[in-house]
């Protein structure tokens, strides 16, 4: 189980004012992951899906490192990797890890990492749906 700490950010009222207006604008406008990267400001930017899935991953590593009973530190001594940088890794403090970084740990498990590549939901900007109209007879 994750335990998720929540702390109060330290930001200033001009900070706060900027992402006040920053939400009410997005819920207004809605503007897509694509508008969001074309104005700039954005760069870190991850898709939920994408987001999710790598948490999956590193969900199912630190389950087979558990399995195995192996320790961070023993963890840390097979793959070279900081056993402070695994850690924050499987605590969801480290949220853009690189393919490296899983493959070593994959490695260290005994586990190959396998991926495919699959055609992306085409998407209709534009387009409105169709609207169906029921109408009552009799």
């Amino acid at each position: 189980m994750i335990k998720h700490v929540q702390r109060k950010a330290q930001r200033s009222a001009a900070e706060t004012a900027r992402l006040r207006a920053d939400r009410a604008r997005y819920q207004r406008d809605k503007p897509t992951p694509e508008q969001l990267l074309a104005e700039g400001g954005h760069q870190d930017f991850v898709r939920l899906g994408d987001l999710l899935l790598l948490h999956q991953i590193v969900a199912a590593l630190r389950k087979e490192r558990t399995r195995r009973k192996m320790t961070l530190a023993q963890l840390a001594d097979k793959t070279g990797i900081d056993q402070a940088a695994l850690s924050r890794l499987e605590n969801g403090k480290n949220a853009n890890p690189t393919f490296d970084t899983i493959l070593r740990i994959a490695a260290a498990l005994g586990k190959s990492f396998v991926c495919h590549l699959q055609d992306a939901p085409v998407k209709n900007l534009g387009q409105r749906k169709k609207r169906i109209t029921m109408k009552r007879t009799g």
